[in-house]
C-alpha cells in the first residue's frame, strides 16, 4: 500500500512538472522553460520578478524524484528575471537581495538555471549559492529532461549573461 501511494504521488507531481513545461512546448517563440534544482525541503515558492514588466511570479518547487531538494520547471517568457524571495518553511517569506540575484530566460530554449543552495549566514540572514554546470542535466528526471532533447539549450544561471548553445551542438555532449 505504501508503494504505491509513493508511485501515485511520484506520478501526480511529474506531471504537475509537465503542465509547467505545457506553455513552453505548446508555445516556443514566446516562451523559454526554466529548470533549476533546490534545497529547498518543502513544496514551497522561489518568488521572481519580471524586471521589465514588473510581474511577481512564484517558481514551486515541486520534489519529484524522491530526493530532498526539489526542482523549479516554469515556462516563462523571455526576459531577465529577478530573484527576490524565497519560503523554506511554507510560512515566512525571505527577501532575497544581491547585486547578483537575476537570471536570464531566451525563448525556444531550455534554460537551465544550475543548482541553488539556500542557506543563512552568521548574522541569520538568507543567502544562496547558484552553480550551474550544464552536463548535470543528464541527471535529471526524465519528464524534465526530456524538454531538452532537440532543443537549445541556455544556461541561466544567476547573475551571468544566459549563454545559448545550438541544439545540433549540444546532441554529441549530452545524453538526454
Amino acid at each position: 500500500m505504501k508503494t504505491s501511494l509513493l508511485a501515485f504521488l511520484s506520478l501526480g507531481l511529474a506531471a504537475c512538472a509537465a503542465q509547467s513545461g505545457d506553455k513552453f512546448a505548446d508555445d516556443p517563440a514566446r516562451y523559454g522553460l526554466y529548470v533549476a534544482y533546490a534545497n529547498v525541503f518543502m513544496e514551497t515558492p522561489i518568488v521572481v520578478k519580471n524586471a521589465d514588466t514588473g510581474e511577481v511570479l512564484p517558481l514551486k518547487v515541486r520534489h519529484l524524484d524522491g530526493s530532498e531538494g526539489g526542482y523549479v520547471v516554469e515556462s516563462l517568457p523571455a526576459g531577465r528575471y529577478l530573484l527576490e524571495s524565497y519560503t523554506p518553511d511554507g510560512t515566512t517569506d525571505y527577501p532575497l537581495e544581491a547585486p547578483n540575484a537575476y537570471f536570464e530566460v531566451q525563448s525556444s530554449c531550455f534554460n537551465y538555471g544550475g543548482r541553488y543552495d539556500f542557506g543563512v549566514d552568521a548574522q541569520g540572514k538568507p543567502l544562496y549559492t547558484n552553480s550551474t554546470t550544464l552536463k548535470d542535466i543528464e541527471k535529471l528526471p526524465h519528464t524534465i529532461r526530456k524538454y531538452a532533447e532537440s532543443r537549445d539549450i541556455c544556461a541561466a544561471g544567476m547573475g551571468k549573461a544566459n549563454e545559448r548553445l545550438a541544439a545540433a551542438d549540444v546532441q554529441g555532449q549530452l545524453d538526454l
